[in-house]
C-alpha cells in the first residue's frame, strides 16, 4: 500500500516512490502548461472565435466543392492575422497607459509578417487579386475591433457584430480561392453566415440578463433585441428560400438556432449551463456545416 512520507509523497516500503505518482502528477500539469503556452504566445482565448473563423472558411471550401494548396495558404494567413489581433490588444492597451511592451509588439509583427507572407503567392503566384480588397476590409475591421476593445465597446451589440462580419469574411474567401473567380455564391455564403453567428449574441446577451432579477430593464431590451432579430431572420429566410434566392435547405441549417432562441423567448430561464451552451453551440454549428454545404452544392 506504500508509506505517506512527511512532505505528502507516497512511496514503497523500501523508500521508493509509489509507481504512477510521477506520472500522475505531470497530467495535472498539462492544463497549466497548455495555459502558459497560450498566454506565451498570446493566442485567442475566445472559442467562439475560432469557430465564427473556422466554421465559415469550412462552409465556403465544401460549398465550392474544390481543394487545392491554395485554400492551405489562405488558411494559414487568415489563423495568423486572427491570432496577432491578442498581442495587437496587449500592445495598444499598454502604448495608451505609456508603458511598454516588446513582447506583444514583437508577436505581432512576426504573426502579421506570417501571415502576409502565406498571403502574397495567392496575389503574386495565383493572381487572385479580389483578395486583396478582402484583406484591406480584414485589417480595417480588425484595427477597429481592437480601438473598440481598448475603450471596452467590443462586447456591444454592434461591436460584436462588426467583429463577426470580420471573422466571417473567410467564408466567401475560401470560395473565391477554391474556385479562382468570385461570384455571386461569394457573397451569399457571407452574408448567412454573418446572421447566423449573429443571432448567438442576442441569444447569450439575453440569457446572461437574465440572470440578474434586479436588472429587469435590461433584461426586457434584451428579450426585445432577440425577438427582433430572429424575427428578421426567419423572415429573411423564408423570402430567400420561397423567393427562389436560395434552397430550402438554407431553412434546416438554421434551424437549431432559430428554435433554441424562440423557445426561450417563450419560456425564459433564470440559470445558466455555459458548458452545456457552449457544446449545443459546436452542435448547430456542425448542423450548419452540413446544410449550408447542401444548400450550395445541391439546391443552389
Amino acid at each position: 500500500m506504500g508509506v505517506v512520507r512527511k512532505d505528502g509523497r507516497r512511496t514503497t516500503g523500501d523508500g521508493r516512490p509509489c509507481a504512477g505518482v510521477g506520472r500522475r502528477s505531470s497530467v495535472f500539469r498539462l492544463p497549466s502548461i497548455v495555459m502558459s503556452n497560450r498566454s506565451k504566445f498570446r493566442l485567442p482565448r475566445e472559442h467562439g472565435a475560432w469557430a465564427m473563423l473556422y466554421v465559415p472558411f469550412a462552409v465556403g471550401t465544401l460549398a465550392a466543392g474544390s481543394i487545392s494548396i491554395r485554400l492551405m495558404f489562405l488558411l494559414l494567413s487568415v489563423t495568423f492575422v486572427f491570432i496577432a489581433r491578442e498581442s495587437l490588444l496587449r500592445w495598444w492597451r499598454c502604448r495608451s497607459r505609456e508603458q511598454g511592451d516588446q513582447q506583444a509588439k514583437k508577436l505581432l509583427a512576426i504573426y502579421l509578417l506570417l501571415g502576409a507572407a502565406f498571403g502574397m503567392p495567392l496575389l503574386a503566384v495565383w493572381q487572385l487579386y479580389w483578395l486583396a480588397p478582402v484583406a484591406i476590409g480584414t485589417l480595417m475591421l480588425l484595427a477597429f475591433n481592437a480601438r473598440q476593445a481598448i475603450q471596452r465597446e467590443d462586447r456591444t451589440v454592434a461591436g460584436e457584430i462588426i467583429a463577426i462580419a470580420g471573422l466571417t469574411l473567410t467564408a466567401p474567401a475560401s470560395h473565391y480561392v477554391a474556385r479562382g473567380h468570385l461570384d455571386l455564391t461569394a457573397l451569399w455564403l457571407w452574408a448567412l453566415c454573418s446572421m447566423y453567428f449573429a443571432s448567438s449574441v442576442f441569444y447569450v446577451k439575453l440569457r446572461v440578463s437574465t440572470l440578474n432579477p434586479r436588472k429587469e430593464a435590461e433584461r426586457r431590451e434584451s428579450w426585445r433585441l432577440c425577438a427582433l432579430y430572429h424575427g428578421f431572420l426567419l423572415a429573411s429566410l423564408l423570402l430567400m428560400a420561397f423567393g427562389g434566392s436560395v434552397s430550402l435547405l438554407v431553412l434546416v441549417a438554421f434551424a437549431p438556432v432559430l428554435i433554441r432562441s424562440l423557445l426561450y423567448l417563450a419560456r425564459p430561464v433564470r440559470r445558466i449551463n455555459l458548458k452545456l451552451i457552449g457544446w449545443l453551440e459546436v452542435g448547430y454549428s456542425v448542423v450548419f456545416l452540413i446544410f449550408m454545404t447542401l444548400t450550395f452544392r445541391v439546391g443552389f
